[in-house]
């Protein structure tokens, strides 16, 4: 059976890499960490876990590191990993790694499925990435500064899915974090876009950056940018500097766009931008998130029929399509939902909502609106919702809203939301009395 060394670069990741590196057990015969200049417990903890650790000097560039945490490794095959990643495969990741290996030739590099959490709190959510990061020793390497690209050494490169699965958490930090990643890679991509000005992938991370640090008007100047570096052709036919832009970039680069125009009060534009590139039929349009995002701005421009035509036309591409997890299943019904509400349609409202959370039974934006429903609209509290919803989320939903009332003397409204868990959930009614206190 071939080896396989599993591959880190760090710096000062005490607060994750012990998770890290717990996963990898059993997984990679070989642990391989590199640090590039921690001053917390981070090398403490990694000799604790690796089979190596070794030192690397930083020079502000990330191919330089991984290609010499490539070099320091022992295995035929390398698993790369960040330290704020983890796997999160119940059974045998390591069989996956050896079953690729045995499966595939030496020009095939194995993707791993990402779960990338993004942002805190409220705005939190979850994009999903398909990245290359198993592959053999000798056949490939490193290129870029930051956000580097694997690349073959000679030869061409195929790719093919080993069935590994990430978290990763490193956008996952409130913006003013300093733990926030973007905060460190700005100016590594600043520097990256004034050396290469006409690279389209570069201008859209640095888009990205901002983004995610709410920087929407320096958001919008770096994506449009990396659109005008980019080719549309007959046929749906996409060319950047160094061919086709991948499908998932510039779907993400299209609707980032047009979320940053929202995010700055061009609903106009942002529409007009959907629109030109809905007309030009290319890969980054057929995706869930393309037209959840066309139905988000139609439903803040006040287009129902639009709105709801472009989120059922993302429903029908379906989950296994979609990038941020939800924009095929809850979060597009929760708007349809709220679509329904503005035609007053309040039976459609209630279940869209219930079918929300049928796909997501934590999803608080559905959860409060089915709460608030009932003080506003004077609906019961829907059955298949309380069957469906993860209870502990709801019932905190509901004693929250059930206290606010309270706290604003307003009995009547706090009555009726306590009065209508009693028939449908009793558990609630009781938690609800024991929460207030018999007030």
């Amino acid at each position: 059976m071939p080896t396989q060394s599993a591959s880190l670069i760090v710096r000062d990741e005490q607060h994750c890499l012990e998770r890290c590196l717990q996963s990898l057990r059993g997984v990679a015969d070989q642990i391989v960490v590199v640090d590039t200049g921690s001053t917390d417990r981070t090398v403490e903890i990694a000799r604790v876990w690796a089979d190596r650790v070794c030192s690397f000097p930083w020079t502000d560039d990330f191919s330089a590191a991984r290609n010499f945490a490539i070099d320091q490794a022992d295995g035929e095959y390398l698993l790369m990993i960040d330290a704020d990643n983890w796997i999160t495969n119940p059974d045998d990741p390591g069989g996956l790694l050896a079953a690729f290996a045995a499966r595939h030739a030496d020009d095939v590099v194995g993707t791993v499925d990402i779960t990338n959490l993004i942002g805190a709190g409220a705005d939190a959510k979850a994009v999903l990435e398909v990245a290359p990061r198993f592959f053999k020793r000798g056949h490939f390497r490193y290129e870029g500064a930051i956000h580097e690209q694997l690349v073959p050494v000679g030869g061409g490169m195929r790719l093919a899915k080993t069935g590994l699965r990430y978290h990763h958490t490193g956008y996952a930090h409130d913006v003013a974090s300093p733990r926030h990643k973007s905060r460190r890679n700005k100016p590594m991509l600043l520097a990256a876009v004034a050396q290469h000005p006409a690279d389209e992938y570069y201008l859209y991370q640095l888009g990205k950056a901002h983004f995610c640090l709410n920087e929407f008007e320096q958001a919008g100047d770096a994506f449009e940018r990396a659109l005008a570096c980019i080719r549309f052709g007959p046929n749906g036919q996409a060319k950047g500097r160094a061919g086709a832009p991948a499908a998932q970039v510039l779907t993400d680069l299209i609707v980032s766009l047009a979320y940053a125009y929202a995010n700055t009060d061009r609903l106009g534009q942002a529409k007009t931008h959907l629109e030109t590139h809905k007309a030009l039929a290319h890969t980054g349009t057929n995706c869930p998130d393309f037209h959840h995002a066309t139905g988000y701005i139609y439903l803040m421009l006040g287009d129902i029929a639009r709105a709801k035509a472009a989120y059922r036309q993302a429903l029908r591409l379906g989950p296994a399509a979609e990038q941020v997890i939800g924009t095929a299943s809850f979060s597009t019904h929760y708007h349809l939902g709220l679509l329904s509400e503005a035609e007053e349609d309040v039976p459609g409202a209630v279940a869209c909502y219930a079918q929300a959370i049928h796909a997501n039974p934590s999803y608080a934006p559905a959860l409060a609106r089915c709460i608030d429903m009932i003080v506003e609209r004077r609906v019961p509290l829907p059955a298949e919702v309380w069957r469906a919803c993860d209870r502990e989320a709801f019932v905190d939903a509901y004693v929250h809203k059930l206290k606010r009332l309270l706290a604003h003397k307003e009995t009547t409204a706090a009555a009726l939301l306590l009065e209508a868990a009693r028939p449908v959930a009793p558990e609630l009614h009781a938690r609800c009395i024991a929460q207030i206190g018999g007030r």
